[in-house]
């Protein structure tokens, strides 16, 4: 979500993928805190079996999100560390700005991410937004003191690659493997949820509740999606034009290799289908991201890349990247707005019709917030803090 820089204004396409991944997003906390529906798809425990098509594509297409996030993370910080090495940095001021930038992030997380979606959770009047029978791995034991959410997740992707930024390719493809490998072969099978996990694993690899800290986001699996972002961001700083043909055609391939291990079954899917509806088919696992998971959803986001630079006319990127040039304020400017309007407006949940149109009127404040706050993040140097949002 968060980048040390902006792409270059050439890059418009990837900013509009930003900005529209954004929007999406914003329909998966407006589900929660105004519609008090959310789901949920742990690798034991919780995980939404839906009755009908609408609730199940509303939480389906904000799965772009999160994989989009990381890929485009990395694919930022491949083209920060390039223009910065050309405007004459050593690579240690390059990995010491990134590393800085990871732990502000983190610090952003834990002090203004978490209480926002407590505000969001705690001020429901029907329970928590869960929509699944069971409870994550872990809860409903010790208080939940610590909570790391998405943004902790990019902010450790951030730490970790700060210091390999200069190493070659084959190290960053060899830890995108890795990640992909070691998620779809050492999660645990289902039944296996109450048993005990240590800190490390919840926080490296296995989600769910350890002790009095909850994890959403562990650090390998999304770490590996932030390696291929990387080496995407390589291939479009060589060669711009060559990488954003492929894109599509590198996103068909992604998706249909998905849908072939979803329905081959076997580790890629950390827990096959329930029955054989098209919606069960599709309703992967997220926490961890689950192999087909994350096949599908960044072959989505590159699918869109693709559209994206062969969309005629810029009026409609331009738009788009007016919220893709500041993620990080759209991202804590509509978490508060919904978390806000909730407790004031929605503790008893609306139905979905009454959500989209709560999400679509959102949509013009925050477009002007991200306006106004992109102009003033253009005119900080590099180094400034202020990038950061």
């Amino acid at each position: 979500m968060s980048t040390p820089a902006s792409p270059s204004p050439r890059l418009l396409p990837v900013d509009a993928l930003r900005g529209l991944i954004m929007v999406i997003m914003a329909l998966d906390h407006a589900s929660a805190f105004v519609a008090r529906q959310h789901a949920s798809e742990f690798w034991a425990g919780a995980w939404t079996r839906y009755d009908s098509a609408a609730p199940f594509l509303t939480r389906f297409v904000t799965h772009l999100c999160a994989p989009g996030f990381f890929f485009l993370m990395g694919a930022g910080l491949a083209l920060f560390a390039a223009a910065r090495a050309a405007a004459g940095w050593p690579w240690p001021r390059i990995s010491r700005t990134v590393f800085v930038r990871g732990a502000l992030l983190l610090a952003v997380s834990q002090f203004l991410e978490v209480p926002a979606f407590l505000v969001g959770v705690m001020s429901s009047a029907v329970g928590p937004p869960t929509g699944a029978q069971e409870l994550p791995p872990g809860m409903g034991g010790a208080p939940l003191y610590v909570l790391w959410p998405v943004l902790s997740a990019l902010a450790a992707a951030l730490i970790f690659s700060a210091w390999l930024l200069r190493l070659p390719g084959v190290v960053w493809a060899g830890i995108c493997a890795g990640a992909l490998a070691v998620t779809a072969f050492l999660i645990p099978g289902p039944e296996s949820a109450g048993a005990p996990v240590s800190l490390a694993a919840t926080l490296l690899l296995i989600p769910g509740q350890t002790g009095h800290v909850f994890v959403l986001y562990p650090v390998v699996p999304w770490w590996g999606i932030t390696a291929a972002g990387v080496l995407f961001g390589r291939w479009l700083h060589r060669s711009r034009a060559r990488c954003l043909r492929a894109a599509p055609w590198i996103g068909a391939a992604l998706l249909l290799a998905a849908l072939a291990f979803r329905a081959a079954g076997g580790p890629g899917n950390l827990r096959l289908p329930r029955d054989a509806r098209w919606i069960e088919f599709l309703n992967f696992i997220k926490y961890p991201p689950a192999l087909v998971f994350s096949l599908f959803m960044v072959g989505g986001n590159l699918a869109l890349l693709g559209l994206l630079d062969r969309l005629p006319g810029d009026r409609a990127k331009r738009v788009l990247a007016v919220f893709g040039q500041a993620p990080l304020f759209f991202y804590l400017a509509h978490l508060w707005l919904y978390a806000l309007l909730g407790a004031a407006f929605f503790r008893q949940g609306v139905s979905l019709p009454a959500m989209y149109l709560v999400w679509l009127a959102s949509l013009t404040p925050l477009y002007a917030g991200c306006r106004w706050y992109g102009g003033f993040k253009a005119a900080q140097p590099p180094e400034s803090v202020w990038r950061l949002f």
